[in-house]
């Protein structure tokens, strides 16, 4: 298997729309106004005694008010939280370079095993996470007898931390690496792509599983959740401070009016971006939720169990909190139960 290392970059560019980085908007500049009007009242005493700049600062205040809060919600949700430590231990990881969206050039990590060439198991870590977070699950299947092939998520582990992050960005990202995969391997792509999501990340595998495209459509296999976040108004409550509850007309169209200044091409809305809106995979599923899950609760998992027929296979884990830092041996055990008949000779004698 020959792949693009991480000093080569004779690359196939599979998205080449440009990235829309974050740039200084009309609210940004009312709010470099209203802020030189009070910074104009402090520093100069014969301004702060004129009547006429109490009223322009009467009249400013409830419209910087707004754009504070504007901005808080935005940076919340549109900015990455501080990275951690993304690049995997394992020294058999062998990292790629691939184009994501808008032209990133990024990396990517294939873990091969013996005889694993019939599978490829994505895996992808949650928000504020990592790949190396998600190793020792990366690592337990590929001692199943998988290939793994995983990747910090833009903005996240080894990234530059990034605004005007969207899950539909990452969700490009994984669809171009899977593209480069194709040209890397030719001939010798696997017969079964399976998805591995935690949290956000499986948020990102409903989206994907329910909308194959490319190679991988015809071989998509299968698609396991652990602790999944199936809906983005739900996740976004889970971020923003409690107080911010009675606000939620407002907050919702902030959220829609950002999201469609950095798609302008998409009519995204708030409330329907959540399953079953994008579609749901049709293939097997492996719902694996944590009971004691203090990071998103419990109403992801009622939401997309209550879109769920009965060829689902859902678990309700008591030892596995949420966080990807605690790998339990019931999740191990679960999983391992689920893939056994559906890797077939691979993972004879290892469970």
């Amino acid at each position: 298997m020959t792949l693009i290392r991480e000093d080569q970059y004779g690359l196939v560019t599979p998205h080449v729309q440009p990235e829309v980085r974050y740039t200084p908007t009309f609210p940004d500049l009312l709010v470099f106004i209203l802020s030189s009007e009070v910074l104009a009242m402090l520093l100069i005493p014969s301004w702060a005694s004129n009547p006429i700049a109490w009223v322009m600062v009467g009249l400013s205040l409830p419209v910087f008010v707004w754009l504070l809060f504007r901005r808080v919600v935005i940076h919340l949700v549109f900015t990455t939280p501080e990275p951690v430590v993304g690049k995997p231990v394992d020294p058999r990881w062998a990292p790629f370079r691939y184009v994501g969206w808008g032209g990133d050039v990024k990396t990517a990590h294939l873990l091969e095993v013996d005889g694993g060439e019939d599978d490829l198991v994505v895996i992808l870590h949650g928000r504020g996470s990592s790949l190396r977070n998600v190793e020792s699950r990366a690592l337990h299947l590929a001692e199943l007898g998988a290939n793994v092939v995983g990747l910090n998520l833009r903005g996240h582990g080894d990234c530059d931390r990034r605004q005007d992050w969207t899950l539909l960005k990452v969700a490009e990202d994984i669809e171009a690496m899977l593209e480069s995969l194709e040209h890397e391997l030719g001939s010798d792509l696997p017969e079964r792509v399976w998805f591995y999501g935690h949290s956000v990340g499986g948020f990102i595998c409903i989206w994907l599983g329910a909308n194959p495209k490319g190679w991988w459509e015809g071989r998509l296999a299968g698609v396991m959740l652990e602790s999944p976040a199936t809906s983005f108004p739900l996740a976004v409550e889970s971020i923003l401070p409690p107080q911010f509850g009675a606000f939620k007309p407002w907050v919702r169209q902030i959220l829609r009016r950002e999201h469609e200044r950095i798609h302008p091409d998409l009519s995204i809305r708030y409330a329907t971006a959540q399953v079953p809106h994008f579609g749901m995979p049709t293939v097997p599923i492996l719902l694996m939720q944590a009971r004691r899950d203090n990071r998103l609760g419990t109403q992801h998992y009622k939401l997309i169990t209550s879109h769920l027929d009965d060829s689902a296979s859902v678990h309700m884990m008591v030892s596995q909190p949420h966080t990807s830092a605690v790998d339990s041996e019931e999740r191990k055990s679960i999983l391992e139960e689920w893939l056994k008949p559906r890797l077939g000779g691979a993972m004879e004698g290892l469970v």
